[in-house]
């Protein structure tokens, strides 16, 4: 399309987007073929969303590596538990059956 007809018919649908008439109306009022604007909308709309998604298409990605040392102390400390003078260390994967146990016996005494 040349760039002196896009500008021109861009032109026309801000006047037409802007104006508060219905597109048969002022189609009519500005002796435009009304099947003429609605191809432009069109085309218009098609060619900023194609953009839009080629914009999306560029977007590149990059993988984050937490360091070793916050992911040790985070996971590898175990949790400490006092029940009374007694201490007991839970670390990560513990069976839950025998800590339940372990805490009522302890619990008891």
């Amino acid at each position: 399309m040349r760039e002196k007809n896009r500008k021109l018919w861009s032109e026309r649908i801000e006047d037409y987007k802007t104006s508060g008439l219905s597109a048969v109306k002022w189609a009519e009022d500005k002796g435009v073929s009304i099947h003429k604007l609605r191809y432009y909308i069109h085309k218009f709309n098609k060619e900023k969303k194609e953009g839009l998604n080629q914009d999306s298409k560029d977007i590149q990605w990059t993988s984050v590596a937490l360091e070793k040392e916050d992911s040790e102390n985070k996971f590898n400390n175990p949790l400490k538990i006092i029940i009374g003078k007694a201490t007991v260390e839970v670390a990560d994967g513990f069976d839950v059956d025998i800590f339940k146990t372990v805490v009522k016996i302890l619990s008891q005494c």
